[in-house]
């Protein structure tokens, strides 16, 4: 598995880190659904994780106030719901806020769940359990790096944003976020309106001069910590 960057991380934009799945895709059944579609994958009653082969999905969680957030980017070569099927030997807990939305058009293989069950699967295929299981680590950081800019206004949620991009950068204080910024205001469940009328709020207080998914420029990084952490 190829590492990850921190900034990946901290943007909910995970690479590809499950492409030696393709070795068993004919395990699966193909998929494919177009651009803009809207998947709930968890109401299979047997419970199914899949491998995206092709195009770029998100997972949306919708909150009671009606509002929608993206909660993780992901690329082709990643598998998707594999919680779901892991838990759904243990619980018939569902998640009916939980969905995916298709950016482009997608290819899915589906796997059954009781695939990661199987004891022979488990002993001849000790290599895709480890990667599956490690992937699924880093889905939890990025989880836990999400669910860090909650329960802050808009301001503490950019200024955490650029701070957490600057450690992961080795305290740099211009680098390239690879993030646009709809995607960001996605990625905090805010408006895009409220994510520029906050840049602008901090460029006015000379604490950073540009964020787009090109450039992130610090200006100040004292009162960018200030603000972090209040």
């Amino acid at each position: 598995m190829p590492s990850v960057p921190a900034s990946s991380i901290h943007t909910s934009t995970l690479p590809a880190m499950n492409e030696c799945w393709q070795e068993a895709l004919h395990l699966a059944q193909r998929e494919a659904h177009a651009r803009g579609s809207y998947l709930v994958l968890n109401t299979l009653p047997e419970g199914c994780f899949y491998y995206l082969e092709k195009g770029r999905l998100t997972i949306l969680h919708g909150a009671a106030d009606g509002s929608v957030q993206n909660m993780l980017y992901m690329e082709p070569g990643s598998l998707i719901n594999v919680a779901d099927a892991l838990g759904r030997q243990v619980t018939d807990f569902r998640d009916a806020g939980c969905q995916f939305y298709c950016f482009t058009d997608v290819v899915l293989w589906r796997f059954e769940g009781a695939l990661l069950q199987d004891e022979e699967f488990v002993r001849t295929h000790p290599h895709l359990v480890v990667n599956l299981m490690t992937s699924l680590g880093v889905k939890l950081l990025a989880m836990h790096s999400s669910l860090s800019y909650s329960n802050t206004d808009a301001l503490t949620k950019i200024c955490r944003f650029c701070l957490n991009m600057s450690q992961a950068s080795g305290g740099a204080t211009e680098l390239v976020p690879h993030i646009s910024q709809s995607e960001l205001a996605n990625l905090f469940g805010m408006h895009r309106a409220t994510l520029l009328r906050s840049i602008q709020a901090l460029k006015q207080r000379g604490v950073i001069s540009e964020l787009t998914r090109e450039c992130l420029r610090i200006e100040n990084m004292e009162e960018l910590r200030r603000l972090a952490m209040q």
